[in-house]
């Protein structure tokens, strides 16, 4: 049997059966028609041509773009909050106690440090007495040694302690960052501890995790996507890690003049940079204090705004409900 000399159309993929071309459904089986189909067979045996309809271009929405981003802040914000209603999500812990631990460790750092450099003070005063030059270690001389050998094992064995709860304090501190609902966030609280062992990195990282923990503790980080990084980061956080680097380059000095001190004069030299060091430990755990202790604070703050927002919102949800 020939074909149905139709000039143009299309045949249905399904049934088969030839339709007009402007048909969008087939006529027998009401199956859909896409824009290109099986070319309609005329009765000469060519194939009629089906024009091909020009594709448009896509073109780029920019404001759907930028309300799709919004909307996907909006979703993660409240898949937090379901999960949260579902004891799922997040949870704020609060860091205080281990905050405490941290200062009270500093602040007997700070004596420590107070007790060596009246130490190297002293023994200054004793070695302006002795002769230039190579000395005989006298009774005073050698219970001063002694004295702030002592000092320096006490310092290195609370340093350490005091390290040890300041990581745990810092990955609870970016651990909560999630259940302030702060978002955009570019390290992890594995990673914020992490950066402190990586060789050269930790010459900066360290102070970048502290300051992202600080701007994301912003009461109001909840509000829109990312809002906490138009936050500021104080001097002191700045100041701290300044005074800590500076600490540990003036303490690798230090050791070394110490242990290549022979004569008098050299280890007055030496007692004089120690003393700088000290000063210089002192100040940092100073502004360590502050960091820690004020970061809680915000954290603190910005759970208690969060839990006050969820409530107002929970009691007019209630409300309406009621009316």
């Amino acid at each position: 049997m020939e074909a149905t000399a139709l000039s143009s159309g299309k045949r249905c993929s399904w049934c088969g059966t030839p339709n007009a071309e402007t048909s969008n459904a087939c006529s027998k089986c009401g199956a859909a028609l896409a824009s290109i189909q099986q070319p309609i067979v005329t009765a000469a045996g060519a194939p009629a041509a089906i024009p091909e309809q020009p594709q448009k271009p896509p073109t780029l929405d920019y404001g759907a773009a930028a309300n799709a981003y919004e909307d996907r802040s909006k979703f993660e914000r409240l898949s937090v909050d379901a999960m949260r209603s579902l004891g799922l999500g997040p949870t704020f812990v609060s860091g205080q106690g281990i905050a405490f631990i941290v200062a009270a460790g500093l602040s007997i750092y700070i004596l420590i440090s107070l007790a060596g450099a009246s130490l190297d003070i002293s023994q200054i005063g004793t070695l302006s007495k002795t002769p230039p030059g190579l000395r005989t270690p006298s009774i005073e001389l050698t219970a001063s040694e002694a004295a702030m050998l002592l000092i320096r094992v006490l310092m290195i064995g609370v340093a350490m302690v005091t390290a040890i709860f300041f990581l745990i304090w810092i990955y609870r501190a970016h651990k909560n960052l999630r259940a302030l609902d702060a978002t955009d966030l570019k390290y992890t609280p594995g990673w914020a501890i992490g950066g402190f062992f990586v060789p050269i990195l930790n010459i900066v990282r360290p102070y970048q995790v502290v300051a992202e923990i600080w701007r994301a503790s912003a009461p109001d980080a909840r509000r829109s996507r990312g809002v906490w990084t138009y936050e500021s980061t104080p001097v002191f956080i700045s100041l701290w890690w300044g005074f800590w680097l500076l600490s540990g380059f003036l303490d690798s000095i230090s050791v070394v003049m110490v242990f290549g001190a022979g004569q008098t004069d050299q280890m007055v030299v030496a007692s004089r940079y120690r003393i700088v060091y000290y000063l210089t430990s002192i100040a940092c755990a100073a502004l360590a204090i502050a960091v820690v202790l004020k970061i809680n604070a915000r954290q603190e703050e910005a759970n208690r705004v969060n839990f006050s927002t969820a409530a107002e919102g929970l009691a007019t949800e209630i409300a309406s409900d009621q009316l």
